[in-house]
């Protein structure tokens, strides 16, 4: 009988400047992992990317990649998920494979109580593994079964050694994320320049990093020629530079108010860096932040009361110093070897 390989994983994978979303960083991660574990011959790799240039390239390799491997995994975003896994599903009548999701994002339920295709796909897999207990508790709601607790992981390596911030000097906070409206960029900008008005003196500067969608891309930059005192773009880093460029940065602004917003791995890449958070109260963030922990949480876009939050981090360093290293012990929790063992024990 002809052996086949361990797995393979239907989602984006590249690097550069078009795989720094959250979906893209995701991928990346989990499939470089089970190349890692399994080897790189066992892990098949069915690429997404802009899949909509050529389809029919697409459809044969989802076909290949199921008559020779044991384990089919999917990762895609909202929209690809409605093409996918009714696809999948179809093919799985013929091939009889194990069937995984990994979910990216919290709006699933939503999705599926208006997609009964979906729904009657997705109920054919041999597991569901999203980002929060909350969303596994949405999923059961609505008759969903085999959901399983997974949350968004890194491969963490160490910290390097900390920037000490002169406090005399002009400090520099960052925003991490696709540069898009939702993201709260605004707010990120009216939380510094609030900020210093309660000092009384231009301490915060902020550094915006991100992929600018390009239908955000005009007001974005009226938005940075009127701002210019106070905020500037970075432009995209590379998945492998985040760690380093994170570490030079006092604390990490996080007013994202974006519908579909899950497991943000930003705040993975902050733990990860012992960079405090201030985070939006939206969505599933507190069910990651722990307010005065890990970081803070403030009420849903009240700038002003993030604003005080920043001004209270920069004023009290034993605070700063404690919440830095509530930081390294949430890492600890959501290392991708750790995060993966149930899902694991699920394959074939």
């Amino acid at each position: 009988m002809r052996q086949l390989k361990k797995i393979a994983v239907i989602g984006v994978y590249g690097s550069g400047a078009d795989f720094t979303t959250g979906q893209a960083v995701k991928c990346h991660t989990l499939i470089d992992w089970m190349k890692e574990k399994y080897g790189a011959s066992e892990v098949v790799v069915v690429n997404t990317y802009r899949w909509k240039r050529n389809p029919l390239k697409l459809f044969y390799e989802i076909v290949s990649a199921m008559q020779n491997c044991r384990n089919i995994v999917i990762m895609p975003a909202q929209h690809g998920l409605k093409v996918f896994a009714p696809l999948t599903y179809e093919l799985n009548k013929i091939y009889h494979r194990n069937m995984h999701y990994i979910v990216i994002g919290g709006w699933l339920a939503e999705v599926l109580q208006k997609e009964p295709l979906i729904k009657k796909s997705l109920l054919s897999f041999d597991g569901l593994y999203v980002e929060l207990k909350s969303m596994r508790v949405k999923l059961e709601a609505i008759g969903m079964q085999n959901v399983y607790f997974m949350p968004n992981s890194r491969v963490f390596s160490e910290p390097g050694e900390h920037l000490v911030f002169d406090l005399r000097k002009p400090v520099r906070v960052c925003t991490y994320s696709r540069v898009v409206k939702s993201k709260g960029i605004e707010d990120a900008i009216t939380i510094c320049r609030r900020a210093n008005e309660i000092l009384k003196r231009n301490v915060f500067q902020l550094d915006i990093y991100g992929k600018i969608d390009k239908d955000y891309k005009d007001e974005f930059e009226q938005l940075m020629r009127t701002n210019s005192d106070v905020g500037e773009y970075q432009g995209c880093k590379d998945a492998d530079e985040t760690l380093s460029t994170l570490e030079r940065y006092f604390a990490l602004l996080f007013p994202t108010y974006y519908e579909g917003e899950g497991f943000a791995g930003t705040i993975l890449d902050a733990f990860a860096a012992e960079l405090p958070i201030i985070a939006n109260d939206w969505k599933y963030n507190a069910e990651i932040i722990e307010d005065g922990v890990n970081g803070f949480l403030y009420p849903f876009r009240d700038v002003e009361k993030a604003a005080q939050k920043l001004v209270i981090l920069y004023q009290n360093q034993a605070l700063y110093e404690r919440i830095r290293c509530g930081c390294s012990e949430s890492a600890k929790q959501y290392s991708t070897e750790y995060v993966m063992k149930e899902f694991v024990e699920k394959l074939r």
